[in-house]
């Protein structure tokens, strides 16, 4: 596969401007000053953007030469990487698999090298996902460490935006530039990993598990205390979090919904739908039970630093006859836990799968605001297993 033909499939808008410094490239639903905003529409772009997202205006004035804009899945919902208005965004590894979604742009770009770092943004598990499948480093930080201002929403009350690298360093040194803080990574003792069971799983393809296992034995090999542990309601987590995520969606949608509804891709449209249909009391309820569940996972932490778990239960699907609905619960369903606890999570390249050759992400989660326990982690991972291929 050329660099050209990547390039197509990974960008919307090749940006102007010199590159001295590393590069990035920005989902399309996060504000570029002078660009059109997408969001993976092609109904949503009304003009220019007037301003750079916070995230962007950060990454420059740490020096990063912002080069291009990347697809995505429409109003970043969908975990396949699905666009009906500017094309499917096909796998960096390969192209008759999906990229996963909703960044699967972002992941493509860093993954074929046409960027250094690329900004997605994860709701659901949308960066963690594409970071997954094309065999990446994606960082979903602690719900509101890092600022959406200039970004579409999803949900407001699950939304981050997510670097992207090829490596953990070099996604915490993006991390960094967007908290304004140094990247903080070190050594000396690993945190206590525990090794999530019971819902964690329930229904693992045999060849991602044996990528699991092998991961846990490298962190066994660097001296890491490794426990098994419960991650207590985990596999109520995602439906108690669409209830509060489909409508909020549905409302930041509610005059295109309204008004020109044909114009919005019909998988895309049914979900947002959804959140039309959801009581208000039912909402109200889920957010309590998610109160709840934050602390009960809290009580997780006491006993360990990070949990290890698939990114996806499954290894990457073909793109051709692909349930779109279906396959997106199944794929994101060990993500939504995470993302409805709020804690920081990252989806590191933990081997390839031994039937496909496909890579298999492994996913650390931490409690909020330690990335650093979670990077330090991840970093000693991947410098211990070795290339993926």
């Amino acid at each position: 596969m050329t660099v050209e033909t990547r390039r197509l499939r990974a960008l919307i808008t090749e940006l102007p401007g010199p590159a001295d410094g590393p590069t990035a490239t920005v989902k399309d639903n996060i504000d570029v000053a002078g660009v059109p905003t997408t969001a993976g529409s092609a109904s949503f772009a009304t003009g220019p953007a007037e301003a750079d997202a916070d995230v962007v205006r950060s990454l420059r004035e740490a020096g990063y030469a912002v080069v291009g804009k990347t697809n995505l899945a429409e109003f970043a919902m969908g975990a396949t990487g699905r666009n009906a208005a500017f094309g499917d965004c096909l796998n960096a590894w390969d192209p008759a698999r999906i990229a996963g979604g909703s960044s699967s742009g972002s992941a493509v770009a860093v993954a074929a090298g046409l960027s250094d770092v690329s900004l997605g943004t994860d709701t659901g598990g949308s960066g963690r996902i594409p970071a997954s499948v094309n065999g990446v480093v994606g960082v979903r930080p602690t719900l509101g460490r890092v600022s959406n201002r200039g970004v579409l929403p999803v949900s407001s009350s699950f939304d981050t935006v997510t670097p992207m690298a090829r490596d953990v360093r070099t996604a915490a040194a993006a991390l960094a530039a967007l908290t304004g803080e140094e990247p903080v990574l070190g050594s000396g003792v690993l945190p206590r990993i525990g090794v999530a069971g019971g819902f964690f799983a329930v229904g693992v393809d045999p060849g991602v598990a044996s990528v699991l296992l092998a991961a846990v034995e490298v962190f066994r090999g660097l001296g890491a205390q490794v426990v098994p542990v419960e991650v207590p309601s985990a596999a109520e987590a995602q439906g108690r979090m669409l209830d509060v995520m489909y409508p909020e969606a549905a409302a930041v949608h509610a005059a295109r919904l309204r008004d020109a509804p044909e114009r919005i891709d019909p998988d895309v449209r049914r979900r947002l739908l959804l959140g039309l249909e959801v009581p208000p009391a039912r909402t109200a309820a889920a957010r309590t039970w998610l109160t709840g569940f934050r602390t009960r996972v809290d009580s997780v932490f006491t006993e360990v630093d990070v949990v290890l778990t698939p990114t996806i239960p499954v290894d990457v699907p073909l793109r051709e006859g692909l349930d779109l609905a279906a396959s997106t619960r199944e794929i994101a369903r060990f993500t939504y836990a995470w993302s409805a606890y709020g804690g920081p999570s990252l989806s590191v390249p933990g081997g390839v799968h031994p039937a496909s050759g496909m890579p298999v992400g492994v996913q650390l989660s931490a409690a909020p605001w330690r990335e650093n326990v979670l990077l330090r982690a991840a970093d000693a991972f991947e410098r211990a297993r070795g290339p993926l291929r």
